[in-house]
């Protein structure tokens, strides 16, 4: 028993020993990262922005290379009212949907919002003009300019304006051309049949052609500049339009160089 009592004095027992080493190895092991705490995988941090992120495994350009924008900003769709009064139109979202779509696909594009024809309609051209010119002085890199519209046909069958693509109702596109005063006339006319021929081959039924009109559409400013109307205000709804939007945004964007 003397004995016995010497042996707890003089020094820990092999069981101690053992189950020290235990919580030391334990303890290293979580330390040095060999060891999960828990069964569960950790958790990403939540990153909160004020932007949305850009789509992964797309390299966007910084570099604007299409301008869009609104000579009559405030062109609606039924059931609207034909025009918005004080604000922008639905016209606005249109052209918001055709950016957004672009920048899906690693294209900056330039939206001005600017309402150009009120409070005179009939300025909205010139207004707009002036509008276009500040914007391409400040971006050389633009290589599109696009005028987003919609038209306002009388008497004309309520499906006129209307296609299917990708099982879904969407609004047929016209592309317009102006040749008053418009040294680039050919080259926009060029660029317009380019975008419908395209448009048709992705899209059966979508393009409604090309047409030139006698007026002053600001076709002078750019070699690459239209006016692009998208659906017509009694026949078409404003989804439709958008749906056409994102039709012409994946269209246009294999012609970027």
């Amino acid at each position: 028993m003397a004995r016995m009592g010497r042996n707890v004095r003089n020094g820990p027992s092999l069981l101690f020993i053992v189950i020290t080493l235990i919580v030391v190895a334990v303890v290293g092991a979580r330390f040095f990262g060999f060891m999960p705490e828990s069964d569960e995988a950790p958790k990403p941090p939540i990153v909160e922005t004020g932007e949305p992120e850009p789509p992964q495994g797309v390299a966007v350009d910084p570099t604007p290379k299409v301008l869009v924008f609104h000579s009559h900003t405030s062109e609606n769709y039924k059931p609207q009212d034909s025009h918005a009064r004080g604000t922008v139109g639905d016209v606005v979202r249109v052209g918001e949907a055709l950016v957004a779509e672009l920048a899906s696909l690693g294209i900056t594009a330039i939206h001005d919002k600017t309402i150009h024809d009120q409070p005179r309609y009939s300025d909205a051209f010139i207004n707009s003009e002036k509008k276009v010119n500040e914007l391409l002085a400040a971006n050389s890199g633009i290589q599109m300019v696009l005028d987003i519209h919609r038209d306002g046909l009388q008497d004309k069958p309520d499906d006129y304006t209307k296609a299917q693509a990708n099982g879904m109702d969407v609004a047929k596109i016209l592309f317009v051309v102006g040749d008053k005063d418009n040294e680039r006339l050919e080259d926009n006319i060029r660029f317009a049949q380019r975008i419908s021929d395209a448009l048709e081959r992705e899209y059966p039924g979508v393009t409604r052609g090309v047409r030139v009109f006698k007026s002053d559409y600001s076709g002078e400013l750019h070699p690459n500049s239209i006016m692009v109307l998208i659906g017509d205000w009694r026949g078409n709804t404003i989804d439709e339009a958008v749906a056409s939007a994102r039709l012409l945004a994946r269209v246009l964007a294999p012609l970027v160089n």
